[in-house]
């Protein structure tokens, strides 16, 4: 059964200490309904993948996920367009998806919800 870990992330965008939350997940189930499932509440606004409040950084595991629809990577174009120098720096070895659309495919996924 694949896994989606949870990170928390500083103003900064270092992982903050202890903030590690581990769900187990059916496979080719959305990141954000399988954990709402679980009573782990994320951020939310549209659930259509075109508002971008679910974003978050995949951290490990991005072959794990689906590939984004073309609302998603529209969406996660103007994310990447208004975030500061500072976070575009972070996504070099990150990847922005958001949490409504992000299907687990197969094994594990860790993410920091971008607040």
């Amino acid at each position: 059964m694949p896994t989606v870990s949870v990170v928390e992330i500083d103003e900064d965008f270092n992982v903050k200490p202890d903030s590690l939350k581990v769900f187990e997940v059916e496979d080719n189930s959305i990141i954000f309904d399988a954990l709402e499932d679980q009573g782990h509440e994320l951020p939310h606004g549209c659930l259509a993948g075109s508002c971008g409040s679910c974003r978050c950084f995949v951290i490990e595991g991005l072959e794990n996920l689906s590939s984004p629809s073309l609302i998603e990577e529209n969406t996660t174009t103007d994310i990447y367009n208004n975030l500061n120098n500072k976070v575009q720096s972070h996504t070099e070895t990150s990847c922005v998806r958001l949490t409504c659309r992000a299907r687990i495919t197969k094994e594990k996924v860790k993410i920091a919800i971008i607040k």
